[in-house]
C-alpha cells in the first residue's frame, strides 16, 4: 500500500532461542550480580543516618531490591508492571495473606512459581537443640511431617523461624492447589545468604515429602551451582508458554489438532502518532490480521505473519465517496490465508468461532474481555471471532445525522468538531464520516465500556462489532443513534 512501511514485531520470543545460549548469559549475568552485591555489602557507608555497623545486614526490603529483584530478571522473569511476576499477591483463604511473589504463565496466568523473601541476615536451616539428621533435607521433612501431624511450633525439630517459614509456604501451597486448583512448579525461600527450592511443593507439602525434591543452597555456592538454578528455576524451564506471536510453521511445536477447543479471527493494532514534533502529530493505525487458537484450557495462542499489515484508512468508489471496503476486504483476504496456512500445519480444516464463545485474554483474575493491551505502548491484540475487523463497511443505522457535530445541537461533543485526525483525544475518523461519532450522550455512556477507546474515542459504536457487547437491548433503545 502506497506510504506504508512493514513494522518488524518487537514482541519477545518471535525467534527461537539457543537453551545453551540462554543457560550461558545467566552464568554470566549471576557472576556480574554476585560481585555488585559484595560490593554493596562492603560499602561502609549503606545507611548514612544510622550508627556505623560492619555487620549490619539488609532488612527484607533491601535483600528483595539489592538481590532478589535482580536474580528473579536473569531467570526470565519480569517483575513490575505488565511483568509476569505478581508482587504481593492476594490470595483468599479463611484469611487474606500476600504472597511475595508470584510467577505466572503469560498465556494461562497460571502460578508456577512462588517465593519467599527473607531479611538477608535470617538463619540458615538449623535442628532444635541438639537434634541430628541426615541431611539438611531430611531435617527439613521432618519438620514439614510434624506441620502436618498437628503438633506445636515448639516442638518442631526445626528452629522456630523456619517452622514459621513452612508453616506459611504449606499454607500458600495448599490454598492455590485445593482452593484454586493450580499446581506450582517450584517454590523457594531466599534471603541473601541462602536459598531453599521446592522443586515438587505440592508432592513436598501435600503429599510425601522427599529429602531429594528440597535443594539448598548458600551465597558461596551460587556461582558454582550456576547451572543446577538455571534448571530448577530459568522461566524456559517451567513453562511451555510460545512466543508471542506465533507464525503458522511453529504452531506444532506448542500444541496438536486435538488440543484446539477453537479459532478466532481478530486484529493486532499498532498506533502510530505521525509526523514532526514540531506540529501536532496525527494517528497512523496499522492493522495485522491475527488468528487466535483457544486451547482446552482456555489458553490463547496468537498466530500473527508481520509481512501482512494494512493501513486503515477510507479509499474512494467509482462515485467518488468514502469507503472502507477496500480495506475490510484485504484485511479479510489476509485473515482467510492466515486460517488456511495454520489448518496445513495443524494438519486439519480449522473455521473461525463466534465472538461469544472466544474465552477471553486472561488478565490476572478480571474479567476476561476480548481486547489486550500489549506491554509495548500503542499495540493492542483484539479478537473479533468470525468477523476479520473490529469495524463494520457501515453502519448499523443508516443515515444517523449525529456523525456530524453540527447536527448535533446541544449534543455535541466538545466545543468543535474534530476536523482533523488526532491523537488527544484518540479520533481517527473525523466529522461528517460514517464511521464518526460526534454526540456528547453517547461519548458520556460508553465510558468504562467501549473496548476500543484507547484505540478511537470517537468510533461510532454502531459500526463496532463489539456493539452488542458493550450494550444491553435496554441501553441500545435508549441510544439517539438515528433520531
Amino acid at each position: 500500500m502506497a506510504g506504508s512501511k512493514t513494522l518488524t514485531l518487537s514482541l519477545a520470543g518471535i525467534y527461537p532461542v539457543n537453551r545453551l545460549a540462554l543457560e550461558n548469559r545467566f552464568k554470566g549475568k549471576l557472576n556480574d550480580l554476585l560481585t555488585e552485591v559484595e560490593r554493596e555489602l562492603q560499602k561502609p557507608d549503606r545507611d548514612p543516618y544510622a550508627e556505623p555497623d560492619p555487620d549490619r545486614r539488609p532488612h527484607e526490603h533491601d535483600t528483595r531490591l539489592i538481590f532478589v529483584n535482580e536474580l528473579l530478571t536473569l531467570l526470565d522473569w519480569k517483575v513490575g508492571a505488565r511483568g509476569n511476576v505478581l508482587e504481593e499477591a492476594r490470595l483468599q483463604a479463611n484469611t487474606t495473606r500476600f504472597m511475595d511473589y508470584v510467577g505466572i504463565s503469560e498465556v494461562s496466568r497460571k502460578p508456577l512459581l512462588l517465593v519467599e523473601a527473607k531479611a538477608w541476615d535470617k538463619p540458615a536451616i538449623s535442628p532444635r537443640g541438639d537434634g541430628e539428621h541426615a541431611s539438611e533435607g531430611a531435617l527439613v521433612v521432618a519438620a514439614i511431617q510434624h506441620i502436618r501431624d498437628g503438633k506445636p511450633a515448639d516442638t518442631s525439630p526445626i528452629i522456630g523461624e523456619w517452622d514459621a517459614y513452612l508453616r506459611q509456604v504449606r499454607g500458600y501451597v495448599d490454598t492455590l492447589k485445593n482452593g484454586y486448583q493450580h499446581t506450582l512448579r517450584r517454590a523457594i525461600i531466599i534471603s541473601g545468604e541462602w536459598m531453599v527450592v521446592f522443586r515438587a511443593p505440592d508432592e513436598t507439602f501435600l503429599g510425601s515429602a522427599l529429602p531429594d525434591d528440597i535443594i539448598i543452597f548458600t551465597r558461596s555456592q551460587f556461582r558454582g551451582r550456576a547451572e543446577e538454578i538455571f534448571e530448577l528455576l530459568h522461566r524456559s524451564v517451567l513453562t511451555k508458554d510460545p512466543p508471542l506471536p506465533l507464525r503458522p510453521a511453529q504452531l506444532r511445536q506448542y500444541l496438536e489438532l486435538s488440543d484446539v477447543s477453537g479459532v478466532f479471527m481478530g486484529v493486532h493494532v499498532h498506533y502510530e502518532r505521525s509526523g514532526s514534533r514540531l506540529f501536532t502529530p496525527r494517528p497512523r493505525i496499522l492493522i495485522y490480521p491475527t488468528l487466535f487458537i483457544a486451547l482446552k484450557d482456555d489458553s490463547v495462542y496468537t498466530v500473527i505473519r508481520n509481512d501482512t499489515h494494512v493501513e486503515l484508512g477510507y479509499a474512494r468508489n467509482a462515485d467518488g465517496v468514502e469507503t472502507l471496503a477496500p480495506h475490510l476486504d484485504e484485511v479479510r483476504a489476509h485473515g482467510a490465508a492466515l486460517i488456511e496456512a495454520c489448518s496445513i500445519e495443524l494438519g486439519g480444516a480449522l473455521a473461525a468461532g463466534e465472538l461469544s464463545a472466544f474465552p477471553g485474554f486472561p488478565n490476572d483474575g478480571q474479567l476476561q474481555e476480548p481486547v489486550k493491551q500489549l506491554a509495548e505502548a500503542d499495540d493492542w491484540l483484539i479478537a473479533t471471532g468470525s468477523a476479520a475487523h473490529f469495524l463494520l463497511p457501515e453502519p448499523r443505522v443508516p443515515d444517523c445525522r449525529y456523525h456530524s457535530w453540527n447536527e448535533c445541537g446541544a449534543d455535541a461533543a466538545m466545543q468543535s468538531a474534530i476536523s482533523i485526525r488526532s491523537v488527544d483525544p484518540p479520533a481517527f475518523f473525523v466529522d461528517t464520516q460514517r464511521h464518526h461519532c460526534a454526540h456528547q450522550v453517547v461519548q458520556d455512556r460508553r465510558d468504562n465500556r467501549c473496548l476500543i477507546q484507547g484505540i478511537d474515542s470517537r468510533t461510532c459504536c454502531q459500526a463496532c462489532v463489539f456493539y452488542e457487547r458493550c450494550w444491553t437491548q435496554a441501553e441500545r433503545n435508549a441510544l439517539p443513534c438515528g433520531r
